[in-house]
């Protein structure tokens, strides 16, 4: 079966693991689905679509009845991972008493989380809902009276509170005899003993010692540089009964054991129960969410197409749009539609062609892990692959140079090309020289542009989109009216890069004619402050090599 791959490179280059960061789950056991989260197949559109209507559903619910679902993730939060415990179970061992309050909290939980997804009018999916087992909650409460604590009750063994029983007996007659041994010694002495059969006297009441010292129930405990306590020592029928008691101890411990071991082979005969009901936790759990970051991040519902192509209508990346919110700019949507074969984008540095790439991969992605995508539409049809290029990277480990880590990585995506994928490259060889890099991009282009996979390329080379076979997308770029006005304004502010996004239009717009395709760099360097001259120069130098 054909996985879709997306590497590691991949993955960070779109932004992704921003994505899962703010995926959101409170149990263990939805952190172990978060991190098993893969993307659906090229033949899975059926399963997505049902994941899809899952989260849709889930949206649905949340939007209309937040509270209960605030509750529902407080009993998330209660949950321990208790897979190692239910491991030995399976395999035999008797659990001690801490692990079995755990696992009654647990039961506990399930009966919870089931009151409160009956409150939801949805008809939920087996699957993700983990029911009570009642057998199990009548067994951690023997007694009927429901209780979130835990104890080996007398319910479980008669032979258990009979040995308790006469523990009690047993400790009421010795606290009886220690009152009475108490009231003998106050009373022979003339002496009043702390509680607890203990008294303390100076050391220079050497008569009072020495009285102390020859009385029968009376022996040293404890000397300081002012000081000597004394204490009563035990009866002969106290002696008797602390030995008794001990032996009711060792009794009661065996008993316990027994009823441990019961407990767990019980629990035994209900693990695959509680197997699925964690399943149910896990899949609940992270579909729910999904369905606040939905929510969060304000995202629609993916249409999934049979068509090979990819439409977004005002996508947005998420990460960008955060940062940018903080230092109160607007991320500008895009909005563009891709088909197989190629599409370029061009513009100038600082265009936003970089984040264009990012947006597009980033989206996909998500549509295909089953998710709702910040966009106001989007449609695809399911991809083999995602691959990303961007045009710094290098590969140290086996000594190459920029251009030779990106063409390293380009070989391995173009081998998937007739497959249905997505290919992105961020400025295509511009780690070589320019005649060469432009022969390289042309040659790839037109290797590419009849092929199944969907690539998008953005490039500085001119006439690598000239072709009717290419699709060509222009960053609009600098949209400036007065320009003595602006550059007045640029030049009075200190972070100047910052203020020329207020004069970018980020917007893409595809051009059919090259002479359409307008030259902002010139344009960014006169409202950055370079010297005239120099840009009237360049202005000849272009005109004359156009």
């Amino acid at each position: 079966m054909f996985i879709i791959y997306i590497s590691g490179d991949t993955e960070k280059n779109i932004d992704l693991n921003f994505v899962f960061d703010n995926l959101n789950v409170y149990t263990p056991y939805g952190e172990a689905y978060k991190k098993a989260m893969r993307p659906y197949e090229f033949k899975e559109k059926d399963k997505l679509t049902k994941e899809l209507d899952r989260v849709e559903n889930i949206v649905r619910l949340i939007e209309r009845q937040r509270y209960d679902f605030i509750e529902m993730r407080s009993s998330f939060k209660q949950i321990k991972d208790l897979r190692m415990t239910f491991k030995r179970v399976d395999e035999g061992e008797i659990l001690s008493t801490t692990e079995l309050f755990e696992i009654k909290g647990f039961i506990n939980i399930l009966k919870a989380l089931n009151e409160r997804l009956n409150k939801l009018k949805w008809t939920i999916p087996e699957d993700i809902r983990p029911m009570p087992i009642p057998y199990l909650e009548n067994l951690f409460n023997p007694s009927g009276v429901k209780s979130s604590t835990f104890y080996i009750y007398d319910d479980y063994s008669k032979k258990l509170a009979m040995i308790r029983r006469e523990i009690r007996d047993i400790e009421s007659k010795i606290i009886r005899e220690r009152r009475k041994l108490k009231k003998r010694v106050e009373e022979d002495l003339n002496v009043k003993l702390r509680p607890n059969g203990e008294i303390t006297i100076n050391k220079n009441d050497e008569e009072l010692i020495d009285k102390f010292k020859a009385y029968e129930f009376l022996t040293y405990s404890l000397e300081t540089y002012m000081n000597i306590t004394f204490k009563t020592i035990n009866t002969l029928d106290i002696d008797k009964y602390n030995e008794r008691l001990q032996e009711l101890k060792l009794l009661e411990e065996e008993e316990e054991f027994e009823v441990r071991k019961f407990l767990s082979q019980e629990i035994r005969k209900y693990i695959k129960d509680i197997s699925r009901r964690i399943d149910a936790i896990g899949k609940l759990d992270l579909l729910v969410s999904k369905g606040y970051h939905a929510i969060g991040f304000k995202g629609k519902r993916p249409e999934i197409i049979d068509k090979n192509s990819i439409y977004i209508l005002n996508g947005r990346n998420i990460k960008v749009e955060q940062n940018l919110r903080k230092t109160g700019r607007e991320f500008t949507p895009l909005t563009l539609e891709l088909n197989k074969g190629v599409t370029c984008i061009t513009g100038a540095n600082m265009g936003g062609k970089t984040i264009a790439l990012k947006t597009i991969g980033l989206l996909l992605a998500m549509a295909q892990y089953g998710m709702f995508v910040p966009a106001e539409e989007m449609k695809l049809s399911l991809k083999k692959y995602i691959f990303f290029s961007m045009g710094d990277m290098q590969s140290a480990d086996k000594g190459l140079s920029t251009f030779g880590g990106e063409i390293l990585k380009i070989k391995e995506a173009i081998k998937d090309a007739d497959q249905k994928g997505l290919i992105l490259i961020d400025e295509l060889a511009r780690g070589t020289n320019p005649k060469e890099g432009y022969a390289i991009s042309k040659a790839i282009i037109n290797h590419l542009k009849n092929k199944n996979t969907i690539t998008v390329i953005t490039t500085h080379f001119d006439g690598l989109a000239d072709e009717r076979e290419v699709k060509h997308l222009q960053v609009r770029g600098l949209s400036v009216k007065d320009w003595d006005e602006i550059t007045e304004k640029i030049k009075g502010e200190e972070k100047s890069i910052d203020m020329l996004h207020y004069y970018m239009d980020y917007r893409l717009r595809e051009i059919k004619d090259i002479k359409e395709v307008p030259k902002d760099a010139i344009n960014i360097s006169r409202l950055m402050g370079l010297n005239e001259e120099i840009l009237k120069d360049a202005e000849e130098i272009l005109i004359s090599s156009e």
